[in-house]
């Protein structure tokens, strides 16, 4: 009996083992409904991409480079410098044609959806510590202004992944938000030095802390040298980690007298791994800095529950108010009543097919990818962006999604076609 439990052990450490190290590139995420049941389009406003499989991105990262410039690979360690380039990333396998990637892309296919390919990294310039950028860094920067010039979204929005993510699944993620905006809103991965297994997780949670300061550092100069009108960061789990750190650091930096101005736009952070008590006092630093700031939670969130054990403290994505001192506790619940702190609460039970325990809820739901798409497009309040006005037993203030959503989200549409925000009969 004993040797065939040990057996059992055995083959369950191996499989964990495996598990642990397997990387899949990320799937085309579900249609957000917003581009259902004909509400909007997002291919009509760009329709000289349309029919072109591959997706470039800019991306930056302070992972250590390996190999030529024009085929990059990056190490799990960070780097010294902030490199920046563009990469391409490819829907389905080679040959794949328009028709069945628009058919994914629109809700019109049923067959599984298809993995997205990193094909290509191209580095083209670096940023030393404590140094201007160079001529190269400058054309980097020229070529995001080009992509503005020609795009109806005039902000940059930077993707922050999350732990254990390999740069090929980050760019996935990151490539979703360029995709699902008909290729018009200009995205720059930040992909930040992570160890691509889960066994080694709070590892991972110090390489955060070490990418954050490159972070605030590509903020402030994406405000800078760039023609954007504002600076969306998108964070997600971990990267709720980087990302408030970072923004807390541009935050405290913009304050100072004779400082660069940093136009920082909308902030959503999704599901984030992120110290409650560290994070609430982030954003007292940047909050009133930012134009917004969205924290959607799942508070069944399995991924969080875990971490809250590891790192004996409860995330930000499912907090423990208790936690707070009363200084934070009556600054947070001051800033949910008023304009630019949101806490949405992603409840699963009013959620078609939404997993009880989700974390991946903001590029797995259609529901809350659509959100994050709407938040990030149109600069929409809670309120605005159809969701309902809600409040806890302990006095927070937070918004939450109702079961008829997509009629809200109807309306939502209507009024932007009404502004001129989206086209008529043809959304965007």
């Amino acid at each position: 009996m004993f040797r065939y439990l040990a057996i059992f052990c055995l083959v369950v450490a191996g499989a964990t083992i495996a598990i642990s190290f397997y990387q899949p590139p990320m799937r085309l995420m579900p249609t957000p409904i917003v581009f259902l049941g004909g509400l909007s389009s997002p291919f009509t406003t760009n329709p000289e991409h349309k029919s072109d499989p591959e997706i470039a991105l800019f991306y930056a990262t302070n992972r250590l480079p390996v190999g030529p410039r024009n085929d990059r690979l990056y190490a799990v360690v960070p780097g010294r410098d902030l490199q920046l380039g563009e990469a391409t990333v490819r829907i389905g396998e080679e040959g794949t044609t328009w028709d069945r990637i628009y058919a994914w892309s629109t809700g019109a296919s049923d067959d599984r959806r298809p993995f997205l390919h990193l094909s290509n990294l191209n580095e083209q310039a670096a940023i030393e510590p404590d140094q201007p950028p160079s001529p190269a860094a400058m054309a980097w920067f020229d070529k995001i202004d080009q992509a503005l010039a020609a795009s109806q979204d005039r902000d940059v929005i930077v993707y922050v992944h999350g732990a254990n993510t390999t740069v090929e699944r980050a760019a996935g993620q990151a490539a979703q938000l360029r995709h699902f905006t008909g290729r018009t809103s200009v995205v720059v991965l930040f992909a930040w030095p992570t160890a691509e297994n889960f066994l080694r997780y709070p590892r991972d949670m110090v390489t955060a802390f070490g990418a954050a300061p490159q972070l605030a550092k590509l903020v402030e100069l994406l405000s800078q040298h760039t023609i954007a009108d504002k600076v969306d960061v998108l964070t997600y789990s971990a990267g709720g980690t980087v990302g408030s750190d970072a923004l807390a650091l541009a935050g405290r930096k913009a304050k100072q007298p004779d400082a660069a101005p940093v136009r920082i736009g909308e902030v959503y952070h999704a599901a984030p791994d992120a110290d409650f008590r560290r994070f609430v006092a982030d954003m007292r630093d940047y909050a009133d800095v930012a134009e917004r700031v969205t924290v959607s939670a799942n508070l069944n969130d399995s991924a969080l529950r875990l971490s809250q054990v590891i790192n004996r403290a409860s995330r930000a994505g499912r907090p423990d108010m208790e936690e707070l001192d009363a200084d934070d506790t009556n600054w947070l619940l001051q800033s949910a009543r008023a304009d630019g702190l949101e806490l949405l609460r992603v409840r699963p039970e009013n959620i078609p097919g939404l997993s009880r325990t989700s974390h991946t809820f903001w590029y797995d739901d259609p529901w809350v990818s659509s959100d994050v798409l709407i938040t990030l497009l149109y600069d929409l309040a809670p309120g605005e962006r159809g969701l309902m006005d809600a409040a806890a037993a302990s006095g927070v203030h937070y918004w939450t999604f109702t079961p008829d959503y997509p009629d809200q989200l109807a309306h939502v549409v209507s009024r932007l076609r009404q502004q001129g925000k989206i086209s008529p009969g043809t959304g965007g």
